[in-house]
């Protein structure tokens, strides 16, 4: 395919409203998220078992919930691991990519100021913020982080796969990725 033909293309797709319909959709469910997901650690003072199971189930449900309602519209990716992977593997554009990546950032700084207007002052310091814990290495904190976004990437590309016809529910199976990393992860960063 020639530059000039690519380029018309690009052109043709950014003028489509199912192309910017898709964008918007990824800025709401990313607020979304972001709001809910957060919003599940704003009252706690003294984390136990017991909240890293409210917060894991808190993100994954927020996740299923949110790509059941918009999967079929933008993909309802909420991550630019799984955007930045579907560039990778030729499934997406360059245009579509930036654009969703735009989206998901902003969607996430609206969502996190919204949390933070709704929330009162005195739960403030605690909204959904992450740290690597005292004794964890930056290495260590980078291995979990990349190993639990690759099980949510892998499980949303398996997704993907048009011969599989043991489908159940495509977002659980995402949303139930998000818990295990939450469940595995949140105590280590």
């Amino acid at each position: 395919m020639s530059i000039k033909t690519r380029l018309k293309a690009l052109k043709e797709e950014l003028v489509t409203f199912s192309f910017w319909k898709s964008v918007r959709c990824e800025f709401l469910v990313t607020l979304i998220y972001v709001f809910i997901g957060c919003g599940s650690l704003t009252h706690i003072r003294h984390p136990s078992n017991d909240t890293f199971l409210k917060v894991a189930l808190t993100f994954g449900l927020d996740e299923a919930t949110l790509m059941h309602c918009v999967g079929h519209i933008s993909g309802a990716h909420m991550n630019p691991a799984i955007t930045m992977a579907l560039l990778a593997t030729g499934k997406f554009g360059v245009a579509r990519t930036v654009c969703y990546i735009l989206a998901q950032g902003l969607g996430a700084i609206a969502g996190a100021g919204i949390l933070y207007g709704a929330t009162p002052n005195k739960y403030h310091g605690g909204l959904g913020v992450t740290f690597i814990k005292d004794d964890v290495k930056p290495a260590q904190a980078f291995a979990v982080e990349f190993m639990v976004t690759f099980v949510l990437v892998f499980t949303f590309f398996a997704n993907l796969e048009p011969k599989r016809v043991d489908m159940g529910s495509r977002s659980l199976s995402v949303g139930l990725s998000v818990v295990l990393g939450h469940l595995f992860a949140v105590c280590i960063t």
